[in-house]
């Protein structure tokens, strides 16, 4: 047999921004303030809401940068703090934290870290949609907030990025479940921003959030490959977002020139995504519509910490009839379990290979089919095929987002 195989990766090619062209994009700002400096004028006590990192954020990087602009700035004696805004994930390590907030002198030892069960939240008020929102009270009592965030496709909101600082990312539990409780929607889905619930909802509480509480906040986001930054806007947490999603586009959205799915998909996961199931069902998301209707997906992830958050895995038990368990999570949502309906929706008229580490009877209770190379998965569905197969190879897939045309 001879397939035909197609890989696409991201678009690396786009020119990286140099760290003195990373330092000038402090100068000046899309929104809200003139500068970086000019927001930070006056102000003496300033938080850095930072990502943890299960994101790829160059964190470290954009600290350095920063302290190198404010050695050629006048603004004073700043007391920095930190905070780490891991959303519903598990809390980083010392050395997690070190990584994360080295690029400031002094920065990681004044950094503390946001947990959704167990820190205590305070009420700002509840979205059109319902969603209350409690924020960590960690991020209270600074005259100034900085999010530092980056900007890549996000299977549910969009996007990841400004928003997603304060909602999900320092917010209480039971909010950011009734904001992701919106994932079912069909308008839930990458790349669409324009009526997509999950990303407005996140947008009316991140505003109530800035409102209520007693401090001027600002956003930095940028654009990145590793730790290649190709695009950074400060300005409000809004603005700055908005403003650097035309480069990410560029670097993560890629137009296939074709209508028709593929036979088989393979999405390849890698750091910092590849770290457990949950993680790494981003490169299912991102890469099931592209496989053709009685298609194999087949999802390629070390996985070496397991599964990672258990909620989703858990509703799998429900029932080993896998429409008991959609119409189950239709009835009551909970954190995690739009991974579990996606995926069930998806085995409706397609299969899903895992190669990873995983034990095979952690795979099959996913009611998928384990393997331990791509080889051998290639060579099952080989088997069973008498005409060559048409595989799409999707590097990067926890960001990059191949779209069909029509």
């Amino acid at each position: 047999m001879s397939d035909l195989k197609t890989t696409v990766s991201p678009n690396v090619e786009l020119d990286p921004l140099s760290g003195s062209k990373v330092v000038s994009r402090f100068s000046s700002c899309v929104d809200g303030y003139s500068s970086v400096g000019s927001f930070l004028d006056g102000l003496d006590d300033v938080l850095i809401i930072m990502n943890d990192l299960k994101r790829s954020t160059p964190t470290k990087k954009v600290l350095m940068y920063l302290e190198r602009y404010l050695e050629t700035v006048d603004v004073g004696q700043i007391d920095f703090s930190g905070l780490v805004a891991t959303g519903s994930h598990s809390p980083p390590s010392d050395e997690e934290i070190r990584v994360i907030a080295g690029g400031m002198s002094g920065l990681s030892e004044k950094t503390l870290v946001h947990k959704a069960r167990e820190n205590e939240h305070i009420g700002v008020g509840v979205t059109s949609r319902g969603t209350s929102v409690k924020v960590d009270e960690l991020i209270t009592g600074y005259d100034g907030v900085i999010c530092i965030n980056s900007v890549e496709p996000h299977y549910f909101a969009g996007y990841t990025g400004g928003r997603k600082s304060i909602v999900p990312g320092v917010s209480g539990w039971r909010t950011i479940e009734e904001n992701h409780s919106h994932a079912l929607s069909d308008r839930s889905m990458v790349l669409n921003l324009e009526d997509n619930p999950v990303h407005l909802d996140m947008v009316e509480g991140c505003k109530l959030v800035v409102d209520a509480v007693d401090s001027s906040f600002l956003g930095i986001n940028l654009v990145n490959f590793g730790k290649k930054i190709f695009d950074l806007q400060a300005g409000t947490i809004e603005g700055s977002f908005n403003a650097v999603l035309d480069t990410a586009d560029k670097l993560y959205s890629i137009d296939m020139d074709r209508e028709q799915g593929f036979d088989v998909v393979v999405s390849e996961v890698t750091e910092p995504l590849n770290k457990n199931l949950y993680q790494s069902l981003k490169g299912f998301e991102n890469g099931r519509g592209l496989c053709k209707t009685g298609g194999v997906l087949i999802l390629v992830s070390e996985c070496s910490e397991g599964v990672g958050p258990s909620e989703f895995y858990e509703r799998m038990k429900f029932s080993d009839n896998p429409i008991e368990i959609i119409k189950d999570i239709e009835r009551d949502y909970t954190l995690g379990s739009h991974k579990t309906y996606n995926l069930l929706k998806f085995l409706e008229n397609h299969e899903i290979f895992i190669v990873s580490d995983l034990p095979d009877k952690v795979v099959e209770n996913c009611f998928c089919r384990p393997f331990p190379t791509l080889e051998k998965a290639y060579n099952y569905i080989r088997d069973s095929e008498s005409a060559d197969l048409d595989i799409l190879v999707i590097k990067e897939s926890g960001n990059l987002v191949p779209k069909l045309n029509g």
